[in-house]
């Protein structure tokens, strides 16, 4: 896929702060697009996504047509196959969605924020992994999302580790508390930017 433009990934797992370093990108003046957020749209009422859901996993999930994200929660984030399928479905409508964004955004550089962009193939020109110490990321989406330990502890064992981050990103955002330097991140980005030209 030709694109005119660099995008640049910001992933990691629930809790580790992806959204901070997107607000402090913004009050920079760089465009990002919060993957969660077309997440939510593509599972709109008399969306495609949200249809092909309701097949694949019952009306159990819709209240007056609408998506019950709780109920959705429980049933993807107890078995890691049904959590499988509902990202072959959703992420095909939200990285079609994603990249139009992308073609319409004015900016030659654009920011993408997403939890499973490595895992869902979305080519970036360069990906920083944000990562941060697990009773950090479990007390911050308790707070959050008003979890219980046993729920939030579920939701973070479903996903991958901090190697993981490690292991596939250009760089890594350490986010235990400390505040993010985002002049030294914008330097990074354009040091690994000429090394690649």
């Amino acid at each position: 896929m030709m694109r005119s433009k660099t995008v640049i990934g910001i992933t990691g797992g629930s809790g580790c702060g992806k959204s901070y370093l997107s607000s402090l990108l913004r009050e920079q003046g760089y465009p990002v697009i919060d993957a969660d957020l077309v997440a939510k749209q593509v599972m709109q009422k008399g969306e495609e996504c949200l249809d092909e859901t309701a097949k694949e996993f019952g009306e159990q999930i819709l209240e007056n047509g609408e998506l019950n994200r709780k109920k959705l929660a429980e049933i993807v984030f107890s078995d890691p196959k049904k959590l499988q399928k509902l990202n072959e479905i959703s992420h095909k409508y939200i990285l079609l969605r994603i990249e139009d964004m992308i073609e319409k955004e004015a900016s030659e550089q654009v920011f993408v924020d997403g939890a499973v962009l490595i895992e869902s193939g979305f080519p970036c020109d360069i990906m920083i992994g944000v990562v941060a110490e697990y009773d950090r990321r479990k007390e911050r989406i308790i707070k959050r999302d008003y979890l219980s330990e046993e729920e939030a502890a579920r939701r973070l064992d479903a996903q991958p580790g901090k190697e993981f981050y490690e292991n596939n990103c250009d760089f890594i955002v350490y986010n235990n508390g400390a505040e993010l330097n985002i002049g030294e991140i914008l330097k990074r980005i354009e040091e690994i930017k000429s090394k690649s030209l």
